[in-house]
């Protein structure tokens, strides 16, 4: 698995000079991926292309993962290119900020076809995955741990290998949203900033029943001491290490965890108590957490 995510990051590292160098021909062509093939990969239209090294170089490359390789080293390079640009009209955290770095292989992982690279049996316990062995592609079998069950939810996507300390399988899984019943009364809940949560039971004519803030102040304050405690600490250490202050962000950490399920339970309550169906919160895309 290593030797196959080595031979996919050379092939995108090789093929991201590639396209950042044709890269105001490509943005304009009608179908980038057909473009970019044009320019490195042989066929019996295209017998000589411009680049002749990814066919010596890269021997067989599965054409599932030279596509994927091309979306992904598109991205790459557009994102590369768009913070470039912005650095150039003077949009700089600091005036002396150096231009951004080109990462061509940063967070890339091979895509596993399914029924091209990867096969599963019926009960996910054993996979059959096609690796590069530094000779050649080969189908190689191997049994699967652990899984998370989220395939019961909806369709299954194609994985990405993702190889690290251990090797894992990142399956996506396109889950369509049930649509929600027609209800009297809904919960709608706010994430605020200086109160937690905020409820309000509102009716299907629109009228506000009832309305309840949640902010559990105790257990807050007991979390931003321990905060202000690692940073007082930080502050008279030259340089941390591993593990600086390990148990009090434990402790913040196991703090923050109680105040989910503390407010996620009032919540329901507060809901089942004024008669409302469903609980609808506002749109977090964006939030760290």
């Amino acid at each position: 698995m290593r030797m196959t995510l080595a031979e996919y990051r050379a092939y995108c590292r090789a093929l991201s000079i590639v396209v950042l160098n044709n890269w105001p021909a490509l943005s304009k062509a009608p179908s980038f991926a057909a473009a970019v093939e044009r320019l490195i990969h042989p066929t019996a239209k295209n017998p000589k292309p411009r680049h002749s090294y990814f066919a010596r170089r890269f021997y067989k490359f599965p054409s599932y993962l030279r596509r994927a390789a091309i979306e992904f080293v598109k991205g790459q390079v557009s994102s590369y290119l768009t913070r470039y640009d912005a650095w150039l009209d003077g949009d700089r955290r600091r005036p002396d900020a150096k231009p951004p770095i080109f990462t061509p292989v940063s967070g890339c992982y091979p895509a596993m076809y399914r029924g091209q690279q990867i096969k599963f049996n019926d009960d996910f316990s054993q996979v059959s995955l096609k690796l590069w062995n530094g000779r050649e592609w080969l189908w190689h079998d191997m049994p699967i741990k652990s899984v998370r069950h989220r395939h019961l939810l909806g369709t299954i996507k194609s994985p990405s290998l993702v190889v690290a300390r251990r090797c894992y399988l990142s399956v996506p899984v396109e889950v369509k949203p049930e649509r929600l019943p027609m209800a009297d009364r809904v919960c709608a809940v706010d994430i605020g900033i200086n109160a937690l949560a905020t409820a309000s039971i509102v009716s299907s004519g629109g009228t506000v029943v009832a309305r309840r803030f949640f902010h559990p102040a105790a257990d807050i304050d007991r979390r931003n001491k321990r905060g202000l405690l690692i940073r007082r600490k930080a502050r008279k250490t030259a340089k941390l290490s591993k593990g600086f202050c390990a148990g009090l962000h434990r402790k913040a950490r196991h703090i923050n965890e109680q105040i989910a399920q503390l407010t996620s339970k009032h919540l329901v309550q507060y809901a089942l108590a004024h008669g409302a169906d469903v609980i609808v919160l506002e749109n977090l895309k964006g939030w760290r957490t």
